[in-house]
């Protein structure tokens, strides 16, 4: 028996699922899905007061063969938010998001305020919870100078507990697209799980979070949906005004889908910052 050849092919076999995430033993790969996607034109826009002379939500088309189309989220200071809303989930459910945001090179450490850029929000969100990192459900959200996660869950022993990963500095992500793959189990139960990998620019896949235990409520009416674009929360918001986010790729996988299926694939266009 050939037990180099062997052993050449078991490490070649070890390598791909620790890149790209094998599927469980028993899913075939046509039993995966991409269950929602937001990839060539606007879907389910949520603008706020004020109307569109305050917040717009645009596609920009390529530049070239390869680049995807790009949303971009813009908000003035009569406005407070330009987001695209997705796909409800359902609570006790696995599944895999893929997407891509562009932080404009004007964006500074030292600006003022908040910018929540992605939202997995509680809908409906029950009544009289007391979300302790604000919003309504988890966000992704620049707070000062950094990138932040706040996964808001239940708690051991409270309704909700919060807790704060740190994903990256305003700096590290200005000027350049950043692309996100994230692998999450949707409960309340302590057998939920939520996994965040970034990659910036050409640069590798990074893991943010590797969290173990309570995602959710299991008293809510459906599971979280998911949220990306620009929200400011006031129209009188603190900070630089006009404000600007670009947006592309999304794709939301089920339980048998994988990194691969949902990972941003080909290359996006420069953005002409304006």
């Amino acid at each position: 028996m050939n037990t180099k050849g062997c052993n050449h092919f078991f490490i070649g076999v070890l390598a791909l699922c620790t890149t790209f995430l094998c599927l469980p033993e028993g899913v075939h790969k046509s039993d995966a899905k991409i269950i929602d996607s937001v990839i060539t034109t606007v879907k389910r826009p949520e603008i706020g007061k004020g109307g569109s002379a305050c917040q717009k939500l645009a596609t920009i088309p390529p530049t070239k063969g390869n680049g995807q189309k790009v949303f971009k989220h813009w908000v003035d200071r009569c406005g407070e938010r330009s987001e695209m809303a997705t796909k409800k989930t359902k609570i006790g459910e696995t599944y895999w998001y893929g997407w891509s945001m562009f932080v404009p090179s004007t964006w500074k450490d030292t600006d003022a305020g908040f910018d929540i850029v992605n939202q997995f929000g509680a809908f409906p969100s029950k009544k009289g919870r007391r979300y302790k990192c604000g919003g309504i459900g988890s966000k992704i959200s620049r707070q000062g100078s950094n990138f932040i996660f706040d996964l808001q869950r239940q708690g051991n022993f409270v309704d909700v507990e919060c807790t704060k990963f740190n994903l990256a500095k305003v700096s590290q992500l200005r000027g350049q697209w950043t692309d996100f793959v994230m692998h999450v189990k949707w409960t309340g139960n302590q057998d939920g799980f939520l996994k965040l990998w970034l990659k910036t620019g050409n640069g590798k896949y990074i893991q943010k979070i590797n969290h173990q235990g309570a995602t959710f409520w299991n008293d809510e009416g459906t599971g979280p949906y998911f949220k990306m674009g620009l929200y400011k929360g006031n129209p009188n918001f603190k900070g630089p005004a006009p404000r600007s986010l670009y947006t592309a790729e999304y794709r939301l996988g089920d339980a048998n889908s994988s990194f691969k299926q949902v990972v941003p694939r080909l290359s996006k266009q420069k953005i002409a910052e304006r």
